[in-house]
Protein backbone atom coordinates (compact mmCIF):
# COMPACT_ATOMS: atom_id res chain seq x y z
CA UNK A 1 0.00 0.00 0.00
CA UNK A 2 1.60 3.36 -1.17
CA UNK A 3 2.79 5.56 2.08
CA UNK A 4 1.80 9.56 2.14
CA UNK A 5 4.53 11.36 0.42
CA UNK A 6 5.94 14.64 2.25
CA UNK A 7 7.43 16.46 -0.38
CA UNK A 8 3.59 17.09 -1.99
CA UNK A 9 2.44 19.06 1.35
CA UNK A 10 6.24 20.75 1.29
CA UNK A 11 5.17 22.39 -2.36
CA UNK A 12 1.81 23.38 -1.55
CA UNK A 13 3.01 25.13 1.54
CA UNK A 14 5.93 27.04 -0.33
CA UNK A 15 3.36 27.70 -3.09
CA UNK A 16 1.32 29.67 -0.63
CA UNK A 17 4.39 31.46 0.09
CA UNK A 18 5.30 32.04 -3.45
CA UNK A 19 1.69 33.36 -4.09
CA UNK A 20 1.47 35.62 -0.54
CA UNK A 21 4.79 37.08 -1.37
CA UNK A 22 3.80 37.74 -5.49
CA UNK A 23 0.37 38.77 -4.59
CA UNK A 24 0.41 40.79 -1.27
CA UNK A 25 2.09 44.09 -2.75
CA UNK A 26 -0.56 44.76 -4.88
CA UNK A 27 -3.61 44.14 -1.83
CA UNK A 28 -5.40 47.12 -0.87
CA UNK A 29 -8.04 47.32 1.92
CA UNK A 30 -9.82 50.64 2.44
CA UNK A 31 -7.91 52.28 -0.29
CA UNK A 32 -4.49 51.23 0.88
CA UNK A 33 -1.86 48.43 0.56
CA UNK A 34 -2.80 45.98 2.55
CA UNK A 35 1.08 45.20 3.75
CA UNK A 36 4.04 47.92 2.69
CA UNK A 37 6.62 49.72 3.53
CA UNK A 38 5.91 52.57 1.75
CA UNK A 39 9.21 54.78 1.98
CA UNK A 40 8.23 57.97 0.08
CA UNK A 41 5.24 58.06 2.81
CA UNK A 42 7.83 57.00 5.34
CA UNK A 43 4.64 54.96 6.58
CA UNK A 44 4.51 50.88 7.32
CA UNK A 45 0.81 49.95 6.12
CA UNK A 46 -0.20 46.93 8.55
CA UNK A 47 -3.53 45.13 7.30
CA UNK A 48 -4.30 48.72 5.75
CA UNK A 49 -3.86 50.74 8.88
CA UNK A 50 -1.44 53.50 8.33
CA UNK A 51 1.37 53.59 11.20
CA UNK A 52 4.05 56.43 10.05
CA UNK A 53 7.64 56.78 11.33
CA UNK A 54 6.13 59.47 13.92
CA UNK A 55 4.94 56.73 15.35
CA UNK A 56 7.50 54.13 15.43
CA UNK A 57 7.07 53.05 18.72
CA UNK A 58 4.27 50.72 16.84
CA UNK A 59 6.86 49.63 14.06
CA UNK A 60 9.28 48.34 16.57
CA UNK A 61 6.30 46.46 18.35
CA UNK A 62 5.97 44.99 14.64
CA UNK A 63 9.76 44.47 14.12
CA UNK A 64 9.59 42.74 18.00
CA UNK A 65 6.69 40.60 16.89
CA UNK A 66 8.05 39.53 13.96
CA UNK A 67 11.52 38.47 15.56
CA UNK A 68 9.69 36.59 18.32
CA UNK A 69 6.90 34.86 15.84
CA UNK A 70 10.11 33.71 13.96
CA UNK A 71 11.87 32.24 17.44
CA UNK A 72 8.78 30.69 18.22
CA UNK A 73 8.67 29.22 15.03
CA UNK A 74 11.92 27.61 15.48
CA UNK A 75 11.60 26.39 19.07
CA UNK A 76 8.27 24.46 17.82
CA UNK A 77 9.27 23.32 14.24
CA UNK A 78 12.93 23.21 14.61
CA UNK A 79 14.61 23.09 11.04
CA UNK A 80 11.47 22.80 9.42
CA UNK A 81 11.78 26.58 8.48
CA UNK A 82 14.78 25.77 6.80
CA UNK A 83 13.22 23.14 4.60
CA UNK A 84 10.21 24.19 4.10
CA UNK A 85 9.77 28.05 4.95
CA UNK A 86 13.29 29.88 4.32
CA UNK A 87 13.22 32.28 0.71
CA UNK A 88 16.62 30.54 0.00
CA UNK A 89 15.42 27.12 -0.16
CA UNK A 90 11.72 27.87 -1.26
CA UNK A 91 13.99 29.52 -4.35
CA UNK A 92 16.16 26.95 -5.19
CA UNK A 93 13.25 24.25 -4.76
CA UNK A 94 11.09 25.92 -7.27
CA UNK A 95 14.27 26.68 -9.55
CA UNK A 96 15.02 22.95 -9.68
CA UNK A 97 11.11 22.25 -9.84
CA UNK A 98 10.78 24.44 -13.32
CA UNK A 99 13.96 23.31 -14.57
CA UNK A 100 13.36 19.70 -14.22
CA UNK A 101 9.24 20.56 -16.13
CA UNK A 102 11.00 22.43 -18.89
CA UNK A 103 14.10 19.88 -19.31
CA UNK A 104 11.95 17.08 -22.30
CA UNK A 105 13.22 13.88 -22.54
CA UNK A 106 16.36 13.65 -24.98
CA UNK A 107 17.21 17.62 -23.98
CA UNK A 108 19.81 16.41 -21.84
CA UNK A 109 22.26 19.19 -23.79
CA UNK A 110 20.12 21.75 -22.69
CA UNK A 111 20.07 21.21 -18.82
CA UNK A 112 22.50 24.26 -18.06
CA UNK A 113 20.90 26.86 -20.46
CA UNK A 114 17.68 26.06 -18.86
CA UNK A 115 19.03 25.78 -15.37
CA UNK A 116 20.30 29.77 -16.26
CA UNK A 117 17.59 30.81 -17.73
CA UNK A 118 15.18 29.66 -15.05
CA UNK A 119 17.89 31.35 -12.62
CA UNK A 120 17.51 34.54 -14.35
CA UNK A 121 13.94 34.47 -14.41
CA UNK A 122 13.38 33.98 -10.37
CA UNK A 123 15.87 35.90 -9.76
CA UNK A 124 14.12 39.63 -12.23
CA UNK A 125 11.18 38.00 -10.67
CA UNK A 126 12.35 38.64 -6.51
CA UNK A 127 14.08 41.76 -7.50
CA UNK A 128 11.34 43.44 -8.97
CA UNK A 129 8.90 42.16 -6.17
CA UNK A 130 11.61 43.37 -3.19
CA UNK A 131 10.94 46.83 -4.89
CA UNK A 132 7.06 46.13 -4.84
CA UNK A 133 7.19 45.79 -0.80
CA UNK A 134 8.38 49.44 -0.46
CA UNK A 135 6.71 51.35 -3.34
CA UNK A 136 3.23 50.87 -5.61
CA UNK A 137 3.94 48.07 -8.11
CA UNK A 138 3.01 50.04 -10.98
CA UNK A 139 5.05 53.22 -9.87
CA UNK A 140 8.59 50.52 -9.49
CA UNK A 141 7.83 49.34 -13.52
CA UNK A 142 7.43 53.18 -14.24
CA UNK A 143 10.76 53.81 -12.84
CA UNK A 144 12.89 50.51 -13.93
CA UNK A 145 11.33 51.31 -18.21
CA UNK A 146 12.76 55.04 -17.04
CA UNK A 147 16.24 54.28 -16.62
CA UNK A 148 17.51 57.17 -17.59
CA UNK A 149 15.16 59.14 -14.84
CA UNK A 150 15.70 57.09 -12.37
CA UNK A 151 18.86 55.14 -12.85
CA UNK A 152 19.96 54.49 -8.87
CA UNK A 153 17.02 51.83 -9.15
CA UNK A 154 18.22 51.04 -12.16
CA UNK A 155 21.22 49.77 -10.84
CA UNK A 156 19.85 48.48 -7.42
CA UNK A 157 17.87 46.53 -9.64
CA UNK A 158 20.38 45.02 -12.14
CA UNK A 159 22.45 44.83 -8.61
CA UNK A 160 19.79 42.59 -6.78
CA UNK A 161 19.15 40.76 -9.86
CA UNK A 162 22.58 39.57 -10.43
CA UNK A 163 23.20 38.38 -6.92
CA UNK A 164 19.70 36.26 -6.98
CA UNK A 165 21.36 34.95 -10.14
CA UNK A 166 24.25 33.53 -8.61
CA UNK A 167 22.85 32.75 -5.99
CA UNK A 168 21.23 30.31 -7.83
CA UNK A 169 23.56 29.34 -9.98
CA UNK A 170 26.65 28.98 -8.17
CA UNK A 171 25.60 29.54 -3.96
CA UNK A 172 22.69 27.10 -3.91
CA UNK A 173 22.65 24.58 -1.36
CA UNK A 174 26.35 25.45 -0.06
CA UNK A 175 25.21 28.47 1.82
CA UNK A 176 22.71 26.26 4.06
CA UNK A 177 25.16 23.57 4.67
CA UNK A 178 28.66 25.87 4.95
CA UNK A 179 27.39 29.60 6.29
CA UNK A 180 23.99 30.06 7.48
CA UNK A 181 24.48 30.43 11.03
CA UNK A 182 20.85 29.40 11.65
CA UNK A 183 21.09 25.37 12.37
CA UNK A 184 23.84 26.51 15.34
CA UNK A 185 21.26 28.71 16.62
CA UNK A 186 18.52 26.53 16.52
CA UNK A 187 20.04 24.15 18.59
CA UNK A 188 20.18 26.64 21.36
CA UNK A 189 16.03 26.98 21.41
CA UNK A 190 15.58 23.30 20.90
CA UNK A 191 13.27 21.65 24.18
CA UNK A 192 11.34 18.49 24.78
CA UNK A 193 8.98 19.82 22.01
CA UNK A 194 10.56 20.67 19.52
CA UNK A 195 9.58 18.85 16.25
CA UNK A 196 12.61 16.90 14.52
CA UNK A 197 13.45 14.86 11.44
CA UNK A 198 14.81 11.79 13.12
CA UNK A 199 15.64 7.93 11.93
CA UNK A 200 13.78 5.85 14.49
CA UNK A 201 16.12 4.17 16.74
CA UNK A 202 13.13 1.58 17.16
CA UNK A 203 13.02 0.39 13.77
CA UNK A 204 16.60 0.64 12.99
CA UNK A 205 17.16 -2.83 12.91
CA UNK A 206 14.59 -3.04 9.72
CA UNK A 207 16.95 -0.61 7.62
CA UNK A 208 18.00 -1.89 4.07
CA UNK A 209 21.09 -0.09 4.06
CA UNK A 210 19.99 0.37 0.13
CA UNK A 211 21.09 4.77 1.21
CA UNK A 212 17.90 6.36 -1.25
CA UNK A 213 17.98 8.61 1.87
CA UNK A 214 21.28 9.76 1.27
CA UNK A 215 20.87 9.72 -2.27
CA UNK A 216 17.86 12.04 -2.02
CA UNK A 217 19.57 14.54 0.42
CA UNK A 218 19.93 18.13 -0.90
CA UNK A 219 22.34 18.21 1.50
CA UNK A 220 24.44 15.09 0.99
CA UNK A 221 24.46 13.97 4.95
CA UNK A 222 22.97 10.52 6.15
CA UNK A 223 20.53 10.93 8.56
CA UNK A 224 21.35 7.73 10.34
CA UNK A 225 23.94 9.16 12.05
CA UNK A 226 21.75 10.79 14.17
CA UNK A 227 21.11 14.67 14.42
CA UNK A 228 23.17 16.63 12.24
CA UNK A 229 23.19 20.91 12.29
CA UNK A 230 23.51 20.55 8.12
CA UNK A 231 19.55 19.09 7.94
CA UNK A 232 17.59 21.16 6.69
CA UNK A 233 14.31 19.22 7.58
CA UNK A 234 13.46 19.13 4.08
CA UNK A 235 11.39 15.85 4.28
CA UNK A 236 12.82 13.96 1.20
CA UNK A 237 14.55 11.47 2.96
CA UNK A 238 11.31 10.17 4.56
CA UNK A 239 10.09 9.73 0.54
CA UNK A 240 12.84 8.42 0.00
CA UNK A 241 12.58 5.49 2.52
CA UNK A 242 8.94 5.10 2.31
CA UNK A 243 9.20 4.58 -1.17
CA UNK A 244 11.30 1.61 -0.45
CA UNK A 245 9.76 0.62 2.56
CA UNK A 246 6.05 0.09 0.91
CA UNK A 247 7.02 -2.42 -1.54
CA UNK A 248 7.40 -4.67 1.39
CA UNK A 249 4.74 -7.25 3.28
CA UNK A 250 3.57 -4.59 6.40
CA UNK A 251 6.73 -2.30 5.59
CA UNK A 252 6.38 1.10 6.63
CA UNK A 253 8.70 4.65 6.52
CA UNK A 254 12.19 4.13 9.11
CA UNK A 255 12.48 8.14 8.86
CA UNK A 256 9.68 10.54 10.29
CA UNK A 257 8.86 13.70 11.86
CA UNK A 258 8.96 13.39 15.44
CA UNK A 259 8.01 15.74 18.66
CA UNK A 260 10.80 15.29 21.01
CA UNK A 261 13.59 12.63 20.86
CA UNK A 262 11.20 9.55 22.83
CA UNK A 263 9.28 6.99 21.06
CA UNK A 264 5.79 7.98 21.39
CA UNK A 265 6.14 11.42 22.32
CA UNK A 266 3.49 14.14 21.49
CA UNK A 267 3.19 17.63 21.07
CA UNK A 268 4.00 19.57 24.65
CA UNK A 269 4.99 22.86 25.98
CA UNK A 270 8.14 23.50 26.82
CA UNK A 271 9.85 25.76 29.04
CA UNK A 272 11.40 27.43 26.23
CA UNK A 273 8.12 27.47 23.53
CA UNK A 274 6.18 28.83 26.65
CA UNK A 275 7.91 31.28 27.48
CA UNK A 276 8.29 32.47 23.67
CA UNK A 277 4.76 31.93 23.14
CA UNK A 278 3.70 34.06 25.91
CA UNK A 279 6.60 37.14 24.56
CA UNK A 280 4.66 36.69 21.27
CA UNK A 281 1.53 37.02 22.86
CA UNK A 282 2.01 40.19 24.94
CA UNK A 283 3.73 41.35 21.88
CA UNK A 284 0.59 41.04 19.76
CA UNK A 285 -2.21 42.57 22.34
CA UNK A 286 0.44 45.24 23.03
CA UNK A 287 0.34 46.44 19.07
CA UNK A 288 -3.32 45.67 19.00
CA UNK A 289 -3.73 47.97 21.83
CA UNK A 290 -1.43 50.40 20.50
CA UNK A 291 -3.35 50.51 16.70
CA UNK A 292 -6.82 50.77 18.25
CA UNK A 293 -5.87 53.61 20.81
CA UNK A 294 -3.12 55.63 18.73
CA UNK A 295 -3.73 59.53 18.29
CA UNK A 296 -5.42 60.29 14.89
CA UNK A 297 -3.80 64.14 15.18
CA UNK A 298 0.29 65.05 15.33
CA UNK A 299 0.81 68.44 16.94
CA UNK A 300 4.60 69.62 17.24
CA UNK A 301 5.54 73.18 17.55
CA UNK A 302 9.60 74.25 17.34
CA UNK A 303 11.38 77.73 16.85
CA UNK A 304 12.40 78.93 13.70
CA UNK A 305 16.50 79.23 14.57
CA UNK A 306 17.07 80.66 11.42
CA UNK A 307 14.88 83.89 11.75
CA UNK A 308 15.62 86.53 14.54
CA UNK A 309 12.74 88.04 16.32
CA UNK A 310 11.35 90.46 13.98
CA UNK A 311 11.04 94.65 15.83
CA UNK A 312 7.69 96.20 14.74
CA UNK A 313 7.61 99.69 14.45
CA UNK A 314 5.11 100.50 17.61
CA UNK A 315 8.31 98.51 19.46
CA UNK A 316 6.35 95.02 19.81
CA UNK A 317 7.94 91.68 19.00
CA UNK A 318 7.44 88.73 16.57
CA UNK A 319 8.70 85.64 17.18
CA UNK A 320 8.67 82.85 13.97
CA UNK A 321 7.99 79.73 14.83
CA UNK A 322 7.09 75.83 12.98
CA UNK A 323 3.82 73.94 13.32
CA UNK A 324 4.34 70.42 12.37
CA UNK A 325 0.35 69.08 11.98
CA UNK A 326 -0.06 65.47 10.93
CA UNK A 327 -3.00 63.94 9.83
CA UNK A 328 -3.09 60.09 10.26
CA UNK A 329 -7.00 59.46 9.53
CA UNK A 330 -8.62 58.08 6.54
CA UNK A 331 -10.16 61.61 5.04
CA UNK A 332 -8.61 64.75 4.91
CA UNK A 333 -9.33 67.41 7.28
CA UNK A 334 -9.18 70.95 7.77
CA UNK A 335 -7.53 72.29 11.36
CA UNK A 336 -6.54 75.45 13.52
CA UNK A 337 -3.87 77.39 16.00
CA UNK A 338 -5.05 78.63 19.06
CA UNK A 339 -4.19 79.81 22.57
CA UNK A 340 -5.51 77.62 25.41
CA UNK A 341 -7.03 78.91 28.65
CA UNK A 342 -7.81 82.80 29.03
CA UNK A 343 -7.29 85.06 25.82
CA UNK A 344 -3.92 87.08 26.43
CA UNK A 345 -4.67 90.50 24.94
CA UNK A 346 -0.74 91.21 25.14
CA UNK A 347 -0.31 88.01 22.50
CA UNK A 348 -2.15 86.94 19.21
CA UNK A 349 -1.32 84.69 16.76
CA UNK A 350 -0.39 85.60 13.07
CA UNK A 351 -0.11 83.85 10.19
CA UNK A 352 -1.16 81.02 9.01
CA UNK A 353 -3.73 79.21 11.51
CA UNK A 354 -6.91 78.96 10.35
CA UNK A 355 -8.20 76.30 7.92
CA UNK A 356 -5.24 74.60 7.50
CA UNK A 357 -6.20 71.27 5.27
CA UNK A 358 -3.99 68.48 5.58
CA UNK A 359 -4.63 65.43 3.50
CA UNK A 360 -5.62 61.88 4.54
CA UNK A 361 -2.19 60.47 6.11
CA UNK A 362 -0.41 63.51 5.32
CA UNK A 363 1.70 65.65 7.19
CA UNK A 364 1.48 69.59 6.49
CA UNK A 365 4.05 72.50 7.88
CA UNK A 366 2.78 76.08 8.82
CA UNK A 367 4.61 78.95 9.74
CA UNK A 368 2.89 81.49 12.29
CA UNK A 369 3.95 84.08 14.28
CA UNK A 370 3.87 84.88 18.21
CA UNK A 371 3.43 88.26 18.22
CA UNK A 372 3.74 90.18 21.95
CA UNK A 373 2.61 93.77 22.53
CA UNK A 374 6.03 96.34 23.80
CA UNK A 375 4.02 97.16 26.85
CA UNK A 376 3.60 93.56 28.01
CA UNK A 377 6.21 91.64 29.20
CA UNK A 378 6.15 88.37 27.53
CA UNK A 379 4.47 85.50 29.31
CA UNK A 380 6.80 82.18 30.60
CA UNK A 381 4.46 79.61 28.75
CA UNK A 382 1.89 79.35 26.19
CA UNK A 383 -0.26 76.68 25.72
CA UNK A 384 -0.97 75.90 21.82
CA UNK A 385 -3.74 74.04 21.14
CA UNK A 386 -4.80 72.22 17.63
CA UNK A 387 -8.75 72.03 16.67
CA UNK A 388 -9.61 69.89 14.01
CA UNK A 389 -12.81 71.46 13.29
CA UNK A 390 -14.01 72.66 16.46
CA UNK A 391 -12.35 69.35 18.90
CA UNK A 392 -9.20 69.64 20.74
CA UNK A 393 -6.61 67.40 18.78
CA UNK A 394 -3.42 68.56 20.54
CA UNK A 395 -1.71 70.95 22.75
CA UNK A 396 1.83 71.65 22.87
CA UNK A 397 3.74 74.59 25.93
CA UNK A 398 5.86 76.82 24.23
CA UNK A 399 8.07 79.78 25.62
CA UNK A 400 7.96 82.80 23.86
Amino acid sequence: MPLPRITTKRQRVQGLLLAAALLLPFATLSGNPFLRMDIAKMTLFLAGIPLRIDQFYLVLLVILLAVASFLLTTALLGRVWCGWLCPQTVFNDVAELLSGTLLMPKMHSLARPIEHAVALFISLLIAFNLFCWFMPPAQVAGFLFDVHGHPVMGVTFLLLTLFGYLNLTLVKRSFCRSYCPYGRFQTALMDAGTLNLSFLEETRDRCLRCSACVRTCPMTIDIRDGFQIECIGCGRCIDACRGVMEKRVGGDGLIDYRFGTVKGTGFRLGKTTAALLLVTLLLAAGLVWGVAGRNQHAFAVQRVATAAPRLLPDGSQALAWRAIIGNRSETDQVYSIRMAGEPVNSVELLGQTDNIRVGANQHHEVIFMIHVASTARPPEKIVLQLLCGDRPAGSVSVSP
